[in-house]
């Protein structure tokens, strides 16, 4: 197997000889967030593949799963991050697939209530056990501590970055 940090090290090393007046450590954790994304989104398809599931149709599941199974869309999309109309995008191919239904939310005539089925819930039970056992193993190689300390690390990441 080769080294998949070996392209962030050659970095650095090659800015220290071009620029060996600058600091290219930022670059470096950047670049390893970047890499450790693209390879965990790529184990996380493979476990949910099976499922029939890519990992923005399982994110609306789970958010659903999670907030009690009806959320209205705004809610929803809010929760997932998304764009009105990426949320609708999903909830228009999950509907479709007999995961969710859509109603007009009594409460309120503008706004519509998002709900899993029977089906959507049975897959969402089934596929997050192999989503954790992949993310199990992509964490594989660090203790329980050191799994706390990353996360902790990366929120407070996350906080310093929304701030600035």
């Amino acid at each position: 197997m080769t080294d998949p940090d070996l392209p962030v090290r050659q970095m650095i090393e090659e800015w220290a000889a071009r620029r060996p007046d600058i600091d290219p450590r930022p670059m470096a954790l950047f670049g390893r967030l970047t890499r450790a994304d693209a390879l965990a989104n790529a184990a996380i398809a493979a476990a949910l593949r099976p499922h029939g599931l890519n990992r923005g149709e399982f994110d609306v599941l789970a958010t659903l799963y999670r907030g009690g199974e009806e959320l209205s869309a705004g809610a929803l999309a809010g929760a997932l991050l998304l764009s009105p109309a990426a949320t609708t995008n999903r909830l228009d191919r999950l509907q479709a697939a007999g995961l969710l239904t859509r109603s007009p939310d009594p409460a309120d005539g503008r706004s519509v209530r998002v709900r899993l089925t029977d089906a959507g819930r049975d897959l969402l039970e089934r596929s997050v056990e192999d989503h954790l056992q992949g993310l199990g193993t992509l964490l594989g190689g660090l203790s329980d501590d050191e799994r706390e300390r990353l996360s902790d690390l990366l929120a407070r990441l996350l906080e310093s970055m929304a701030a600035s």
